[in-house]
């Protein structure tokens, strides 16, 4: 009795098998890319405390005629106003540690110039005052730039006494303009005397267009069940 050998089988590619193939690689690239071009957008986005770390700041040319006492004793400079490492840290009052400026007048005040390297969108302003009354300040006069030193905006505060006996900073939310790159702040008190410990700012980088919409997770989610039912259908004809 003879046997038959079974014929070989050949295969034939599948159209339809090869264009679902297509269509699940493409959706699987765009996913991927939305979801790092979503993340490094909210990177961007992120909040960021600025101090002497990522600005600068000196004495402005409009600070009024007068003594800056025992502020600059010791070898100490101008950058301690921004030496803060964070919005929630607690300062104490020494010769070290504050900026003590008397005017020679009633209105003369203090000028502080700060340069933030690039620009910002400013959301709030941290600020350590003096714990009395006599010395501390009473008002800041904001005057905001952006990258090509036009004005875009001013703004005055009034700052609370500091806390004591650890100066903690008063967090005061900023209508202040987009896309400021430099700043500048007059310090003045009502009997002459601008006594405090530091400024520091949170900020956005600015953005020079609006961004597009990017898909969130959850468009993610639903890119993800288009390639399951893809596969389901490829499944399904394979069958």
């Amino acid at each position: 009795m003879t046997s038959m050998a079974s014929p070989l089988l050949k295969h034939y590619p599948d159209p339809q098998m090869e264009r679902n193939i297509e269509m699940l690689m493409r959706l699987l690239l765009n996913s991927l890319v939305a979801f790092f071009v979503w993340g490094a957008v909210n990177a961007v986005a992120a909040p960021i405390y600025l101090n002497e770390s990522n600005i600068s700041v000196s004495v402005g040319s409009g600070t009024s005629p007068g003594s800056f006492n025992n502020t600059f004793s010791g070898g100490q400079t101008i950058n301690k106003v921004i030496d803060a490492p964070s919005a929630t840290s607690e300062e104490f009052h020494n010769q070290t540690t504050h900026i003590w400026y008397t005017a020679d007048e009633i209105g003369g005040g203090l000028e502080l110039s700060f340069d933030f390297g690039q620009e910002y969108d400013l959301n709030i302003l941290h600020f350590w005052n003096y714990t009395g009354e006599n010395f501390d300040v009473d008002n800041i006069a904001f005057t905001f730039f952006n990258s090509a030193n036009s004005q875009v905006g001013i703004l005055d505060v009034l700052p609370d006494l500091g806390s004591a006996p650890g100066i903690t900073a008063q967090d005061i939310t900023l209508a202040a303009p987009l896309n400021v790159q430099y700043v500048t702040a007059f310090l003045t008190g009502s009997n002459r005397q601008v006594d405090f410990q530091n400024i520091g700012f949170t900020a956005e980088l600015s953005s020079p267009t609006d961004p597009k919409p990017v898909p969130e997770p959850g468009t993610l989610g639903l890119l993800a069940f288009g390639l399951v039912a893809l596969t389901s259908r490829s499944r399904r004809r394979k069958c």
